[in-house]
């Protein structure tokens, strides 16, 4: 379990999950509870409100309704390109702790396998997402026929892992006992590890900029104030090691580090501290940063028996926040390598313990080379195309593509690309949900009945086991309450 926490141990994790997770190929889960990423089924919808302009903040200015108010909206989703689940229960019993009582030790926690996940050795650099958002209130006027503002509150817990090389997660996977690995080198390993808790205030403006015979283009904007709580990462660059047994022991066996080119921070701020409200607004939270979205919309709709055709373009997230923390860079180890092994990690308590000892290991007590990082936001560049039929049928076209590079010291938000069939009603709501992401295809489906959302973009993640023959590679699933009063148009 050494070189499990040697490489996650940066992001603000529940140990007891690390070894699941990671088999998973979700190799990191966020502290916070997690709570889908892009609700697709909300964010396509005509009546989404407020949960439109995360996407394109345009379209503020199209809402169909007076005044919209989201009450509250939870999402969560995990996803990764490294594995397959194939465990007896679903993955959805493991991360709510309703495993079945046949598959837990005495203590009471969860035994499993290796052979509860599959590998998909392709040769590519693997990632992994664990999203958990928590959009509080918000609210959207409608200034006229022209123009609209919003206020919009939202938490995010997020952490990733980014270009991890299969020789290393293999090894992670098979903790360090397969005695075929022994000895044998492995170079230049990347991966580039980022976690982030945060909350946020935006102010939205969007407006009409040209109008003419039902032919419209919408421009609009988002401020976002941000407020950080905890940030990790680790840029891997280039990191060499092999796994050894102890000669004197053959039992104890050493991930042996020979070179390594990193950047490693941290925060400590929530290391004793839950997610209360005097938390939340704590003065003393050590993260503070700025973002932008900006996005344009165009709308060709002549009158209410008329199709609606919508394009739009959008950046979102752009900026990020500043974190009063300890960063470290290593760029030579020196002449004798560096060794890890499971007792180097036993009684500790906390994350921030773990990175004590791996920074002792690594610099033998050096002091941090700054006592500030920056950590970036998810920036995204956005594509939709939507057409709705007036009795309510449409097709929605997302692709939300990745802007940051592989190892840039920021999250990052997944690239997909998702086709998304519903119908929209003032009262219900119904969409199908298919997408692309992270090399693989998943399908799920939402509802809107009056106020209530419940929705997925992975049914099958939700419910995949061996004995139903299903092998997602994550979940997602997503439940609000958010309504809009008035007609726009009255």
């Amino acid at each position: 379990m050494a070189v499990l926490r040697f490489f996650t141990s940066i992001i603000p994790i529940h140990i007891h999950y690390m070894k699941y997770l990671l088999f998973l190929g979700l190799f990191i889960v966020a502290a916070a509870p997690v709570f889908s990423q892009n609700m697709l089924g909300i964010s396509t919808s005509r009546y989404g409100g407020t949960n439109r302009l995360y996407i394109n903040p345009a379209l503020a200015a199209d809402s169909p309704s007076k005044f919209y108010l989201n009450v509250v909206t939870g999402t969560g989703h995990i996803d990764n390109n490294y594995v397959r689940y194939q465990a007896p229960f679903s993955l959805l019993r493991l991360i709510t702790g309703r495993v079945q009582p046949q598959y837990k030790n005495a203590s009471g926690t969860v035994q499993f396998e290796t052979d509860y996940t599959r590998e998909t050795l392709d040769g590519k650099p693997k990632n992994g997402t664990v999203w958990g958002e928590v959009r509080g209130p918000s609210f959207l006027i409608k200034a006229g026929e022209r123009s609209a503002f919003a206020v919009t509150t939202r938490f995010r817990a997020v952490a990733q892992v980014f270009g991890a090389s299969e020789s290393l997660l293999s090894s992670l996977r098979s903790s360090l006992s397969d005695g075929s690995l022994y000895g044998i080198p492995s170079s230049d390993n990347k991966l580039s590890g980022n976690t982030s808790t945060f909350a946020e205030v935006g102010l939205t403006y969007a407006g009409t900029l040209m109008e003419n015979d039902g032919r419209k283009l919408l421009f609009g904007a988002t401020t976002k104030f941000l407020l950080g709580y905890n940030a990790q990462h680790v840029i891997n660059r280039g990191l060499n090691y092999r796994i050894v047994q102890n000669p004197d022991n053959r039992n104890d066996i050493f991930l042996e580090v020979n070179k390594l080119d990193a950047t490693l921070a941290y925060t400590t701020f929530l290391q004793n501290r839950s997610l209360t409200p005097s938390t939340l607004f704590s003065a003393s939270a050590p993260g503070r940063g700025f973002g932008v979205d900006v996005g344009l919309t165009y709308v060709d709709h002549y009158d209410e028996y008329s199709p609606s055709l919508q394009l739009g373009i959008a950046l979102t997230d752009i900026g990020g926040l500043t974190y009063q923390g300890q960063q470290y860079s290593y760029t030579d180890i020196g002449t004798n390598p560096v060794r890890f092994n499971g007792s180097d990690f036993n009684n500790l308590n906390g994350t921030g313990a773990i990175v004590q000892v791996i920074q002792n290991k690594l610099s033998n007590g050096r002091t941090p080379n700054s006592t500030s990082f920056r950590e970036g936001l998810p920036t995204s560049l956005n594509l939709t195309a939507d057409y709705q039929l007036p009795g309510g049928l449409g097709i929605n076209l997302t692709c939300l593509l990745d802007a940051r590079s592989v190892q840039a010291t920021a999250l990052h938000r997944p690239t997909i690309v998702a086709v998304t069939p519903r119908y929209d009603a003032r009262w219900l709501s119904l969409a199908v949900p298919m997408a692309y992401l992270n090399g693989g295809f998943t399908a799920g489906g939402s509802i809107r009945v009056g106020p209530g959302w419940l929705g997925t973009e992975n049914l099958l993640g939700l419910l995949g086991n061996k004995s139903n023959g299903i092998s997602p590679r994550g979940l997602d699933i997503y439940a609000g309450v958010a309504f809009g009063l008035g007609r726009a148009d009255d």
